[in-house]
């Protein structure tokens, strides 16, 4: 059995990747290591020191702590670590360059943000961070329970997007990007605010791809559908809602509905869905539900 209903688009929603390939750590890189290791002294902590790095980052790092170690090439900072270099944006509490490894880490209130000239603003928060320069992956993680990995997109029409998740991944090279565990995405549309929960979050930037797997759902103001998985196929402007027993519900002009079925096929464009697969439901217009029968129940 199929049923064919008129429903709210789902977005692609590619801002949440941009967000995520942006995220790049960059440390400060040791062209000539000095021969000797710098500690910043109690008295240059009372006034915070600040070092010029290489001109190959073009920018300033800070730091209450900058001990270099020419040996290893790394560079240890601690305390109120600050880089900006006008258009990339850093902040944490303690943060380790390894030029040999060719990784930068980071722990401690870590801020990223970046802020191109007439281009959209991508900002992440996270206990920790990761990134590899070699392989162009890393990673964000939320070590405290109480808090999340936080990412924020607001593109050149001052439209912010927002996610959150306790772990994310992402790889620049082939433009993947994955967030784990309580995922929650908001964006404002044109139907009102649209939230995308899931338990895992995949993109595939390049693809226009994206799928939301366990417990997933996206709900507007009047519509939800709620499923195992769902997918959207940005290139083909098609998505689809499958896994346990697919529940649309909503209000559309005909008045209010509830529908299971094993599976949703949706038509971005359109904004048709079909219910396929042992259907059943309701579709109550508003006349019947403003009936004054309805007030003898």
């Amino acid at each position: 059995m199929k049923r064919s209903i008129y429903f709210f688009p789902f977005l692609l929603l590619p801002l949440l990747a941009a967000g995520c390939a942006s995220v790049k750590m960059e440390g400060p890189v040791l062209k000539n290591p000095v021969p000797k290791v710098v500690k910043a002294t109690e008295k240059a902590k009372e006034k915070k020191p600040t070092f010029e790095v290489p001109k190959t980052l073009g920018g300033i790092v800070s730091s209450d702590s900058w001990v270099i170690y020419p040996e290893k090439e790394q560079e240890e900072f601690k305390g109120h670590v600050y880089y900006d270099n006008g258009v990339y944006t850093f902040r944490s509490d303690y943060a380790l360059s390894d030029r040999k490894k060719g990784t930068f880490s980071a722990s401690g209130n870590v801020y990223i943000k970046q802020a191109p000239a007439q281009g959209p603003v991508y900002e992440a928060q996270a206990d920790s961070g990761f990134y590899n320069y070699t392989s162009a992956t890393g990673e964000l993680r939320s070590t405290n329970k109480n808090n999340f990995v936080r990412l924020k997109y607001t593109d050149i029409d001052h439209v912010t997007t927002n996610a959150q998740a306790r772990r994310a991944t992402f790889n620049i090279n082939n433009q993947t990007y994955n967030l784990y565990q309580n995922v929650t995405l908001r964006r404002p549309t044109e139907y009102g605010l649209a939230t995308v929960t899931a338990d895992k979050l995949s993109v595939r930037q390049g693809d226009e791809y994206a799928i939301l797997e366990g417990n997933a759902k996206v709900t507007t103001p009047n519509h939800s559908l709620t499923a195992q998985t769902i997918e959207f196929d940005g290139k083909n402007n098609r998505s689809y809602a499958y896994g346990s027993r697919v529940l649309g519900q909503g209000k559309m002009e005909e008045g209010t509905f509830a529908i299971i079925a094993d599976r949703a096929d949706l038509d971005n464009e359109s904004r048709k869905v079909s219910f396929k697969g042992k259907v059943a439901g309701w579709i109550v217009s508003d006349e019947i539900n403003k009936a004054e029968i309805n007030d003898k129940f």
